[in-house]
């Protein structure tokens, strides 16, 4: 059996600086998850478009805590959206806006937004009720986890195992030692077991020592393009380790300012998508694109055994230092 292609998306919104400047509020979902923008929809909408026209399906991490940041009742509208459009609900958290929440309503919190630096019981009691609240909104109940920022760690594994969630997707060696609090030495992409859950590494590559350029980067289209992602990918399968790309709900679009003001199309990142989304369609049959839920069955019925691989590198430096200019370029709102 051919390892997989996973396409991700993490459905979150930004706090829009809401925790520096109380004047200001978190970012809605009908920005950040939808990109509802007068008669266009940049956010969810257009990526199921894409998916659907590929006939492919995508796994969508969603936050749930998103009456906490002032929007009672908005989360469970997306959530339903992904589900009649067949795609794969599992789910995200960022700590912050339970804190945001909790500091809102004049209650004790802290101000943090990685999973890690909780109390397991504290992440058990968060994964237990975002997972709650997913099921209540007609996805089915999650068997898959990301932590927001990629901010967990071993003990969080211990915590999903105790809410009854047994994959996560959270390690990516680019950023361990830092916001990822992982402390496996291995640094891999692919799957391996962690006791009872199994670990699926958000893909990452290696690039070669060229000043400019970091050492290496997660396989995310904003950040990449479109040939380093592919070539990633094909790498990391043909070594027998599962592929796991990143997007976010707000990926394809641009935004005058941090509260999310006058969103329009980002087409450089959407057209990478567009070509990503191709190229899979293409070679489904050497790189078969799946879900986690699909994971999870084939875990279960077919006795699969993940693989974790060593990074791999791609050596093509021009085309990352122009890949890099062009996102540069492309970073201005106006442009």
């Amino acid at each position: 059996m051919n390892p997989g292609v996973y396409i991700t998306f993490d459905v979150e919104c930004s706090m829009g600086g809401a925790w520096q400047n109380l004047q200001l509020k978190p970012v809605s979902p009908q920005l950040g998850m939808m990109g509802d923008y007068g008669d266009k929809r940049y956010g969810v909408p257009l990526i199921c478009d894409i998916l659907q026209q590929r006939d492919l399906q995508a796994t969508f991490f969603v936050e749930p805590f998103n009456d906490e940041l002032g929007y009672p009742g908005e989360t469970e509208p997306v959530v339903r959206y992904l589900v009649e459009q067949d795609q794969d609900v599992q789910l995200h958290i960022h700590p912050n806006h339970v804190h945001y929440g909790q500091m809102q309503a004049g209650q004790s919190h802290v101000q943090t937004d990685q999973m890690a630096d909780l109390p397991l019981d504290v992440q058990q009691q968060m994964v237990t009720e975002g997972s709650n609240r997913l099921e209540q909104w007609g996805a089915p109940r999650p068997v898959a986890f990301r932590a927001g920022n990629m901010g967990a760690s071993e003990e969080t594994l211990a915590a999903l195992a105790k809410a009854g969630i047994w994959i996560d997707s959270s390690y990516t060696f680019p950023y361990v030692g830092g916001q990822c609090r992982f402390n496996e030495q291995q640094r891999y992409n692919g799957g391996k077991w962690y006791g009872d859950v199994l670990e699926v590494a958000l893909s990452a590559y290696q690039q070669p020592k060229v000043p400019g350029l970091h050492p290496s980067k997660p396989v995310d289209l904003m950040g990449s393009s479109f040939e380093e992602c592919r070539d990633a990918v094909k790498m990391i399968c043909d070594a027998g380790g599962e592929a796991v790309l990143i997007l976010h709900s707000f990926s394809l679009f641009k935004v005058r300012d941090k509260q999310y003001h006058d969103g329009k199309l980002n087409r450089i990142v959407t057209r990478r998508f567009e070509k990503f989304c191709d190229w899979l369609d293409d070679n489904r049959q050497a790189y078969p694109p799946r879900t986690f839920s699909d994971l999870a069955h084939l875990v279960k019925e077919k006795n699969y055994q993940p693989k974790a691989v060593e990074p791999c590198l791609i050596n093509r430096p021009l085309r990352a230092l122009v890949r890099k200019a062009v996102q540069g370029v492309n970073n201005f709102y106006w442009v």
